[in-house]
């Protein structure tokens, strides 16, 4: 039976079950739950890029003046309790295994049938409603409209950047992917977006705006207050997230909002993270979990600003999860490479994602026509030790990719404890 089988093994099996876009599951899982009802402050976020820097940066600011606060944000780095955390902490194994109990219990007692992801968002409401946060930070899995966190009752609103991604369940066109975030909006709620580029993506959102809400979900039917927020081109992922906390501090009644939210020690792990190396002869390291063609255009941006990469004291460790254009994908990359040519190129796997990585081989005659060194691992464990042997200080280790494949690295460094995956600093 499974109530007899371990919680994680039955975790596990969820995997099989794929993705899911719908509500009917997750709201009657969460009436099974019986939840009580809890006078906490929720903020949902969507967006194609920058959602969890942004998620991850509100957050801190809510510590930093004392805000007790949960978010649930995916995918995980190393293990599945990042997918929760209590201000900016990664919660214990202990706590997430109770959560998932109450979550297996509740659904089979009820014949419910819940995906992975369902079940570490329910879990992420069992989570905060014992520990009794004030504040609840919702990141959407995909889309916005039919994403499990979208039954919840949210105060607060925030779109961030759109672009084409997920073509394939989401649409093809920057609008419909635009339709299915905003959907996110709730009618009378402040609705924070990241002014768009496309006029028509505004229209879009705009649209949206005038008519939120959701009446299967027994929500009110009516205009959402929308807020735009402008981002100069060629502002960072961290500095646009700043932005965008400041937009949405007014509206939080838990805040001091005479107060600017202090970001500033706020660490992202894998987002743009820089870790200095503590032996001379092993080489700094640069990850970032940039996994989509829109993620990647940013980053290279910002890379292209460092100094090791434009004199070319960099190497390039590159691996990612099967993509709808790779070619679209890796042209982003092979341009970096092409215009600040690295010492090295080491392609690698990455390890422990939903979908088996693009194989090496697969990758490599992309990057072997650029002429520089090039090097294979399937394993990324290997690939770092390759790094480590071979270049030190002087040289900066630029992984790039699967957020999974950041992950990989981390563990590889041996930086993958709670307080090495918390996203408060340690001062």
């Amino acid at each position: 039976m499974v109530g007899q089988i371990p919680v994680r093994s039955w975790l596990e099996a969820t995997k099989h079950l794929g993705m899911a876009l719908g509500l009917t599951n997750t709201a009657n899982a969460v009436e099974a739950l019986c939840l009580p009802t809890s006078s906490l402050t929720t903020v949902h976020v969507a967006g194609s890029n920058g959602k969890g820097t942004a998620c991850a940066m509100l957050c801190t600011a809510l510590s930093n003046q004392g805000i007790s606060n949960l978010l649930f944000s995916s995918p995980h780095l190393v293990r599945i309790e990042e997918r929760i955390r209590i201000n900016g902490v990664p919660i214990q194994s202990d706590v997430m295994d109770r959560a998932l109990e109450r979550v297996r219990l509740a659904t089979l007692e009820h014949d419910i049938t819940v995906t992975f992801f369902e079940v570490t968002f329910l879990a992420a409401l069992v989570v905060a409603s014992e520990a009794e946060v004030e504040v609840l930070v919702l990141e959407t899995g995909l889309g916005g409209r039919l994403d499990a966190t979208r039954v919840s009752n949210a105060d607060v609103c925030m779109l961030t950047s759109i672009s084409l991604e997920h073509t394939d369940i989401l649409g093809t066109h920057q609008t419909d992917i635009a339709r299915e975030k905003a959907a996110i909006a709730r009618a009378g709620r402040p609705l924070i977006v990241r002014t768009p580029e496309h006029k028509d993506v505004l229209e879009t959102i705009i649209e949206c705006a005038r008519n939120a809400g959701m009446e299967h979900l027994e929500e009110s039917i009516g205009p959402a207050e929308l807020v735009l927020v402008d981002i100069p081109t060629g502002t960072s992922f961290r500095d646009e997230s700043k932005l965008l906390v400041n937009a949405i501090w007014p509206y939080l009644d838990v805040v001091n909002a005479q107060l600017e939210p202090d970001t500033s020690n706020c660490v992202w792990p894998a987002r743009m993270q820089f870790i200095k190396s503590q032996q001379l002869s092993k080489p700094h390291v640069l990850l970032d979990g940039a996994h989509n063609p829109s993620g990647l255009k940013r980053a290279v941006q910002e890379l292209c600003l460092r100094p090791e990469i434009q004199s070319g004291n960099w190497v390039l460790l590159f691996g990612t999860s099967p993509q709808v254009d790779l070619e679209d994908t890796l042209s982003y990359v092979l341009n970096l490479c092409t215009s600040n040519p690295p010492v090295e190129i080491i392609l690698s796997e990455p390890q422990g994602g939903r979908y088996p990585a693009v194989p090496v081989a697969e990758l490599k005659p992309w990057f072997s026509p650029l002429g520089t060194h090039l090097s294979t691992h399937s394993n990324p464990r290997s690939a770092v030790e390759h790094a480590q042997d071979a270049y030190d200080q002087s040289t900066l280790l630029v992984s790039i990719g699967s957020l999974y494949m950041q992950g990989n690295v981390l563990t590889s460094l041996g930086i993958d404890s709670n307080d090495d995956l918390s996203f408060v600093a340690k001062n």
